[in-house]
């Protein structure tokens, strides 16, 4: 059947090595991640590359919010759509105070042994994965971002910046979930 519909048959995809990932995903996102993939590398990485993109669109849009009418969506849906973005706001401001204040300072100091606590970890993947469902839900009440034909100048502009913040989000997420993680385990499961 596959063969018939496609006219050709394809055995496994080969494993992409962990680099090769990498640079698909750089180039795909158009990021620059550190030559070191080491622990502490990807934690500056996060702090001065990923985390103040995040932020900058977050008060794009809330600034959006509190000076602009929503006059393209429904008032239910407005209020829908800010009280969700405020949530999320608020998680992604409490992960960067944790990562910042307690994550990263750690991990920048690890010594060898080092093991981050399974509840911290555990603690930041439930926000993130909340962060998801939220950036799922915005976009469902915004028809995958779509605009409706004369949409004010202002109204495109955030509806952009929210997708961009997700973007945003889902590429920090991908970093932290897969890359940064996953080393320090790595690091800890090799002594």
């Amino acid at each position: 059947m596959f063969q018939a519909e496609y006219g050709h048959v394809s055995g496994p995809k080969p494993r992409l090595s962990c680099r090769e990932k990498e640079a698909m995903l750089l180039k795909q996102w158009d990021m620059h991640l550190p030559e070191s993939m080491e622990p502490a590398a990807l934690c500056r990485f996060i702090e001065k590359d990923c985390q103040p993109g995040i932020t900058h669109s977050c008060k794009k849009i809330q600034a959006f919010f509190l000076n602009q009418s929503t006059e393209n969506i429904s008032l239910e849906t407005s209020e829908l759509v800010q009280l969700l973005f405020s949530k999320l706001q608020d998680e992604v401001k409490h992960v960067f105070l944790k990562e910042k204040g307690i994550v990263f300072p750690l991990i920048k100091k690890a010594r060898e042994g080092f093991a981050l606590d399974e509840k911290i970890r555990e603690s930041i993947y439930s926000a993130q994965k909340l962060m998801v469902n939220l950036l799922l839900k915005l976009r469902q009440l915004l028809d995958n971002y779509l605009l409706k034909p004369g949409s004010g100048k202002e109204w495109r502009s955030c509806v952009n910046e929210l997708f961009l913040l997700e973007n945003k989000i889902h590429q920090w997420i991908y970093i932290e979930q897969n890359l940064l993680y996953p080393a320090i385990i790595k690091s800890n499961s090799c002594q």
